[in-house]
């Protein structure tokens, strides 16, 4: 369970999550956890007025973004014991948009350091997209789980 931390604003707050600072990707970019963190609590409490400045922001982070994909990848990997096929197969139904399926399915089999590469090679638009079906998926899952 994520421990939580409040972030504020001169508007209102939202509890935020904290997401462990350590990582780097394999090409030493660091990831921005704070926003990561700051953009999970506004999507978690629906406040889409706090989540859609943190979603432009991100998407113009490719490593943070991608961050955010893999999260929802080994999170539901955790909770099923694998990724169901509509995250990472064209064709299956399920909610998972085709830029979020195709970083799962670089990053299948543990090739994280594929799904980066991946996410680099997007387009902020194409990243949103991506960043959406991930923010959706932890979401989901953590309403599931309480927070």
């Amino acid at each position: 369970m994520p421990e939580s931390r409040a972030r504020e604003s001169s508007a209102h707050a939202h509890q935020g999550f904290e997401i462990p600072d350590d990582f780097q990707d394999l090409g030493g970019r660091p990831v921005d956890h704070a926003m990561l963190g700051e953009l999970i609590g506004a999507a978690y409490d629906g406040c889409t007025s706090c989540q859609d400045p943190l979603l432009t922001l991100l998407v113009e982070d490719p490593t943070t973004t991608a961050r955010l994909v893999e999260l929802a990848c080994v999170s539901t990997h955790a909770m099923l014991g694998g990724l169901p096929a509509s995250m990472t197969h064209e064709g299956v139904p399920g909610p998972s948009n085709a830029e979020f399926r195709r970083m799962a399915r670089a990053g299948l089999n543990g090739e994280n350091a594929a799904m980066f590469r991946a996410c680099e090679q997007m387009s902020p638009t194409e990243r949103r997209a991506a960043a959406n079906t991930a923010l959706d998926t932890v979401v989901g899952q953590l309403a599931m789980g309480g927070r």
